[in-house]
C-alpha cells in the first residue's frame, strides 16, 4: 500500500503516461509514425488523433490541464461510441478499454489538476494545491467504478470465455489462469471500493508484470501497438494512484470509515447505581 502523501506524484506520473499514449496516437495520424494511422484524416477519429497531439502534449506538462482534460475527456467518450461501441459492448473485445479508461482519468484531471509535478502548479501553486472540493471525490469515485468495472471483464474472458475468443484457464497455478482470478474478484472490489489501497497496489503489480513479461519483449513503440497493450499500462497507474489516494466516496471503504467515526464518538451510558 502506497502513503497517501505520495498521491499528487503518482497522479502527476499517471498524467505523463496517459498523455504520452494519446500523443502517439496523434504521431500516427500527424507523422505517419510509428505506423500510420487506420483512421481517415476526414473521419472523427482522425479530427481527435489530430488534436490529441498537441492536447497530449499540454497534458504531459501538465499546462491548462483542467481545461485541456475535460475537452479530452468529452472528445473520448464521443469516440468510445462512434468506434468501438460500434463492433459491439464487451470493451476488452472490442478496443475500448483505454478510450474508456482516458476518457474517465481526463475526466477526474479536469476536477483535480495536473498533480504536484505540473506547469499549472509552478504558474500558480495557491490554486492547484487544492483540489476542486466539489466534484473531485465524485469524478474519483466514478474513475473507480469504471476502472473496476472494465478490469473485471479481462478475468470473465479468461476464466469463461465471455466475448467469444478467449482462452479458458481455470488452473491458478499458471500465470493466465492466476491473472483471471485476480481480475475477476478484483474488478468488483475496486468498482465497490472494499480494501481498496491493498487491493489497487496488487493488482498494479499485476498489470506492471504482464506489460514486461508479454509486451515489452516486442520493442518500445510496439508494446502499445493494440488496445490491450495499452490498457495495461493505464490500468497500472491508474491502479498505483488508488492504492496512494484511496476509493474516494460511494464506496465500502468510506463506510467503514464513517461507521468506526459513529462509534468513536458515542459516549457510553452511566452504569446504574
Amino acid at each position: 500500500m502506497i502513503p497517501a502523501v505520495w498521491a499528487p506524484y503518482i497522479l502527476s506520473a499517471a498524467r505523463v503516461i496517459f498523455g504520452f499514449l494519446i500523443v502517439r496516437h496523434g504521431m500516427e495520424q500527424v507523422l505517419g509514425y510509428p505506423e500510420a494511422s487506420p483512421a481517415p484524416p476526414a473521419s472523427y477519429a482522425g479530427l481527435v488523433e489530430w488534436l490529441s497531439f498537441p492536447a497530449g502534449l499540454l497534458i504531459m506538462a501538465g499546462l491548462f490541464t483542467r481545461k485541456v482534460s475535460l475537452a479530452l475527456a468529452g472528445m473520448y467518450i464521443a469516440l468510445a461510441f462512434v468506434g468501438p461501441f460500434q463492433r459491439g459492448l464487451l470493451t476488452h473485445r472490442n478496443g475500448a478499454d483505454p478510450i474508456v479508461l482516458s476518457a474517465f482519468f481526463f475526466l477526474y484531471l479536469a476536477a483535480a489538476g495536473g498533480g504536484a509535478w505540473s506547469l499549472d502548479r509552478r504558474r500558480n501553486p495557491t490554486a492547484e494545491r487544492a483540489a476542486d472540493v466539489a466534484w473531485e471525490p465524485h469524478a474519483l469515485a466514478l474513475l473507480r467504478v469504471v476502472a473496476g468495472l472494465l478490469f473485471v471483464m479481462h478475468g470473465l474472458e479468461k476464466l469463461f470465455a465471455i466475448g467469444g475468443a478467449g482462452r479458458i484457464t481455470r488452473s491458478i497455478l499458471t500465470v493466465r489462469g492466476f491473472a483471471g482470478y485476480l481480475e475477476t474478484t478484483g474488478g468488483p472490489l475496486i468498482a465497490l471500493g472494499f480494501l481498496t489501497r491493498p487491493l489497487a497496489f496488487i493488482l498494479a503489480g499485476q498489470m506492471a508484470v504482464a506489460y514486461f513479461t508479454s509486451w515489452a519483449p516486442r520493442g518500445f513503440w510496439e508494446s502499445f501497438a493494440e488496445a490491450g497493450m495499452e490498457a495495461s499500462v493505464l490500468f497500472c497507474y491508474l491502479y498505483l494512484f488508488l492504492s496512494s489516494r484511496g476509493a474516494g466516496p460511494y464506496s465500502l471503504d468510506g463506510a467503514r470509515r464513517a461507521w468506526r467515526a459513529v462509534d468513536r464518538r458515542r459516549v457510553p451510558l452511566p452504569a446504574d447505581g
